[in-house]
């Protein structure tokens, strides 16, 4: 984790998404991210090239993580548990060196009684465990790239919430660009091996893809309706998926165990995941939509060519030719309008991986 970002997180936290870096400067007096005194003359180094190094850390990350849930071999419950436990104590140790740094965090939304709290935020948990569990199934049943191909979806049921709650109108270029991702995904798992196993990993990953969406935008409205610290309430979010998931697990496989080069695996995702989740946090109030969104289309790309390394899934010619064909419909539906609706009016959370 990158401890520096912390006291820039909380600058950017009452920022309005989407701000300029200029306006930022203005209100502050001084730029938080001055890497040389005033008097050395020189020029500083610009939050948004930093918020871009920082997004370009973050989707190294999730596409390292997709690859450690596969080389682990390990049930996916099993796996989510452990991944989840990991996480919870980085952060919470993260949340008591900005404490003493003198940041305010509370566990508790104000105004908000503690019950109520609680059942909100497992919510939230329940929602975001789903993801990322479904998530995980969905890469030991099918190959990498369809995963990360299926969940790259997201931002078409992000448009539709747009469409029927923020009153975004609807263009014919864009519901075709949304027609054309979608078939071109469903091109690219047709053209995987046959096989139950694999058709059920597809299914799985739509799932995944769903339920990642239903957690962006709950967690945008969450944020924005309560305007709790983004890093208590991913510790809490961590905290009840893993009270969550714990019983699942054992109920679903028997036993909790898992093998030393599986918590290996598993401790790998945490810090992966875990530290993308904090600078894209902070990144996102410095990095316009329409520049980090695009970012993220460059996953499944990546993945799939680690995949095609690391575990011999070399892609056929019209899975390849399908995924470009999904990638450029999706680089007119992430620079849309409606996404960037979505973005600027509901506060920001983080993928679950």
């Amino acid at each position: 984790m990158v401890t520096d970002a912390l006291k820039a997180g909380d600058i950017a936290s009452s920022a309005p998404v989407g701000g300029s870096v200029p306006a930022l400067i203005q209100r502050s007096g001084t730029s938080p991210f001055s890497m040389t005194s005033e008097t050395a003359g020189e020029p500083t180094r610009s939050p948004t090239r930093l918020a871009g190094m920082a997004w370009t850390v973050a989707l190294l990350g999730w596409s390292a993580s997709n690859l450690f849930v596969r080389a682990s071999h390990t049930n996916a419950e099993v796996f989510t548990m452990w991944r989840l436990w990991l996480a919870v104590i980085p952060l919470w140790i993260l949340r008591r060196a900005r404490r003493n740094r003198g940041h305010v965090v509370t566990f508790w939304a104000p105004d908000v009684s503690r019950i109520r709290w609680t059942l909100i935020v497992a919510g939230a948990g329940a929602v975001f465990v789903a993801g990322m569990v479904t998530g995980f199934s969905a890469i030991d049943d099918t190959n990498l790239l369809d995963v990360t191909l299926i969940g790259s979806l997201q931002p078409i049921l992000i448009v539709g919430f747009a469409l029927a709650f923020l009153g975004e109108h609807a263009r014919w270029s864009l519901v075709a660009r949304g027609v054309v991702a979608v078939g071109g995904t469903v091109l690219v798992a047709l053209s995987s091996p046959s096989g139950s196993g694999r058709i059920a990993g597809n299914v799985l990953a739509a799932a995944s893809m769903v339920f990642s969406a239903g957690w962006f935008l709950y967690g945008r409205v969450l944020r924005d309706r309560f305007n709790v610290d983004p890093v208590t309430l991913m510790l809490c979010v961590l905290a009840s998926s893993a009270v969550l998931m714990t019983p699942v697990a054992y109920f679903g496989t028997g036993s909790l165990g898992i093998s030393g080069g599986g918590f290996g695996f598993a401790a790998a995702t945490a810090a992966a995941g875990t530290t993308a989740h904090v600078l894209v946090v902070w990144a996102h109030r410095y990095l316009p939509t329409s520049v980090s969104a695009p970012l993220l289309l460059a996953e499944p790309p990546i993945v799939g060519l680690a995949a095609w390394a690391c575990f011999d899934q070399r892609p056929a010619a019209l899975a390849i030719v399908g995924s470009a064909v999904v990638l450029a419909a999706l680089w007119g539906v992430v620079r849309s309008s409606a996404v960037e609706r979505v973005e600027t009016e509901t506060a920001d959370p983080v993928p679950p991986t």
